[in-house]
């Protein structure tokens, strides 16, 4: 057999061997890997290469090298999980670099950083002040961990003392690439006769014409696979009907679930006047 064919076979081999057993591991981000995980799947990837190159090695040697560094990953991902003694021999602990807004001396020794390096990473996390960090730590993949000071954290709606309404529902994606998602739509409470319902109020016959398809809230919203094709907007009354039902529903819901008597009442009183505002329109559009 060529050498040429022979490596073509081989790696190919050692391409679904590799493929079976990274599944089986497991995966993770690049980021979040231990250093004992990095070397491991250097050295996986290494004697899969040798295997499926070297025609002067036997490939099931390669074979079972690589299933035997598998193995070894695998237990040391069953023994993180069931021990805590192991876990901390074999990822380390983090390391706090900065204690209630003092850099640690001791911390940045064992971590190997000079004061640079750790300016660096809290720039990474835009950090610029030093003034502002509380707390900094440097996990065991390597990631820095920082949280601010009180003052300096973003302004929430529960920090500032407002009223907050509930989510708004889940976006689905129903339809991607032309497919249709069966899991999706039945999430979103719907089923495919409502979705063809919908492709035809905007001009679309086939769901293979759709790029995307994203149900938010009641309402579909459709790219076409092609650019130029423009997709026709549902009529004026239904879309802003729709929106100013959906609208005057969410008022009233949190007029419902309010226990401040202000909010309730402004609330009840936008709720009032969305009605109003779809009278006008059913009236206009007759």
């Amino acid at each position: 057999m060529p050498e040429t064919l022979l490596v073509l076979i081989r790696s190919i081999l050692a391409f679904i061997w590799l493929f079976f057993l990274t599944r089986f591991v497991g995966r993770k981000q690049v980021s979040q890997l231990t250093f004992t995980e990095y070397v491991v799947g250097i050295t996986i990837g290494s004697v899969a290469a040798q295997a499926s190159t070297d025609p002067q090695n036997r490939f099931l040697d390669g074979v079972v090298g690589v299933a035997v560094w598998a193995m070894a990953a695998l237990g040391l991902t069953y023994l993180q999980q069931n021990s805590n003694t192991a876990r901390k021999f074999i990822e380390g602990e983090p390391v706090v670099l900065v204690a209630r807004g003092q850099v640690q001396e001791k911390g940045l020794r064992m971590a190997r950083l000079s004061v640079a390096e750790l300016m660096e990473l809290l720039r990474q996390k835009n950090v610029f002040d030093l003034r502002q960090v509380d707390w900094a730590l440097l996990e065991t993949d390597g990631e820095l961990t920082v949280l601010k000071k009180p003052e300096y954290e973003p302004l929430t709606p529960k920090t500032a003392g407002m009223v907050t309404p509930s989510r708004a529902e889940f976006p689905y994606v129903v339809i991607a690439d032309g497919q249709v998602l069966p899991n999706s739509l039945r999430a979103a409470g719907k089923d495919e006769a409502w979705l063809r319902q919908e492709l035809l109020r905007h001009g679309v016959n086939d769901p293979r014409q759709v790029m995307i398809g994203q149900i938010v809230g009641n309402q579909l919203y459709v790219d076409l696979r092609q650019d130029t094709q423009q997709v026709s907007q549902p009529p004026t009354r239904a879309t802003l009907g729709t929106d100013l039902e959906a609208l005057q529903a969410d008022f009233t819901s949190w007029a419902l679930e309010t226990d401040d008597p202000a909010a309730r009442r402004m609330y009840e009183e936008y709720a009032r006047k969305t009605g109003e505002i779809l009278k006008d329109l059913d009236a206009l559009v007759r």
